[in-house]
């Protein structure tokens, strides 16, 4: 299957793109998207062993599978103050 991810903040600039297009099986889980993500995007994959997903409105788990029919977002950490 094919997922589109936005990425925000810091994700956004380590890749220099507002999403990703990502090929998975149709299996997936979320971990299995980190790790897809990292292997073709070396300059994320700090960020992403850091980072969260979002599926539509809910945070997803690394163990839940992927659902392309939903908005995926990378959530990377913020700080500020």
């Amino acid at each position: 299957m094919t997922v589109s991810v936005q990425l925000f903040a810091g994700a956004r600039e380590a890749a220099g793109v507002d999403a990703l297009v990502v090929e998975l099986s149709a299996d997936a889980t979320y971990r299995d998207l980190s790790r897809a993500i990292a292997a073709s995007h070396p300059a994320l994959e700090r960020l992403v062993a850091a980072s969260r997903f979002a599926a539509g409105t809910s945070y997803a788990s690394a163990g839940d599978l992927v659902d392309p029919s939903v908005e995926i977002s990378l959530i990377p950490p913020v700080s500020g103050g």
